[in-house]
């Protein structure tokens, strides 16, 4: 094994044991010498590799953007028409959700944490930047297969499925009613498919904000 392959294998490991401890106690008590300690290394081998506390919190978020455009563009792999392709991603990333409210709860900390970093805000932006991109080439696909138009631009969809699932998670990590979280699903995926179809008032959300509105 080359050196490299060890120091990345090493980095793996402590990216890993970063993400359990950062799920499990939350940022204020990932201190590094309790990141280390979850590594099975001391403080001096874990700034070796990842450079300092802060280069390591952001490679987490980068990770955890890697998962979550994994989880959505998996289910996104069936040829489904556009109706079918909407409901099934979402509910799909959802149990994703329900599975690891920890790992939602870390997240949002994340880029909190990164929007407070004046040198790391960009990745806070990245991120919601992918995550839309992510989900309007979803759409994208599954117009193409069905050959239809979509009612509204993709991306300004694209937006508004992110912008309804960020409400959503925050709602279900604060009080994990799944019942309600799953009546909320529900009806943010019957508006998408509303707005998608051309079933819902598409105009306003369709045009950019006039200047007055912008400065309003």
């Amino acid at each position: 094994m080359t050196i490299d392959r060890i120091s990345s294998d090493r980095r793996t490991e402590i990216l890993e044991a970063a993400i359990r401890v950062l799920a499990r106690d939350g940022l204020a008590q990932a201190s590094t010498r309790k990141l280390a300690a979850e590594a099975g290394i001391n403080q001096a081998t874990l700034l070796y590799h990842v450079g300092s506390k802060d280069q390591l919190l952001l490679e987490v978020l980068r990770e955890m953007m890697r998962q979550t455009r994994e989880i959505a563009v998996a289910a996104a792999e069936e040829d489904l028409p556009l109706r079918e392709a909407i409901s099934n991603s979402l509910r799909a990333f959802w149990r994703h959700v329900e599975a690891t409210p920890e790992l939602q709860v870390m997240q949002y900390e994340l880029t909190l944490y990164a929007l407070r970093n004046p040198e790391a805000a960009w990745l806070a932006r990245e991120q919601y930047r992918g995550y839309c991109e992510v989900v309007e080439g979803v759409l994208r696909a599954a117009c193409e297969r069905e050959g239809v138009t979509c009612a509204l631009p993709l991306d300004a969809l694209a937006r508004f499925i992110v912008g309804g699932l960020d409400g959503l998670i925050l709602q279900f990590v604060s009080d994990q009613d799944i019942a309600r979280a799953h009546r909320d699903l529900k009806s943010l995926i019957a508006a998408v498919i509303a707005l998608a179809e051309g079933s819902a008032p598409v105009e306003e959300m369709a045009q950019p904000p006039s200047s007055e509105a912008a400065h309003a």
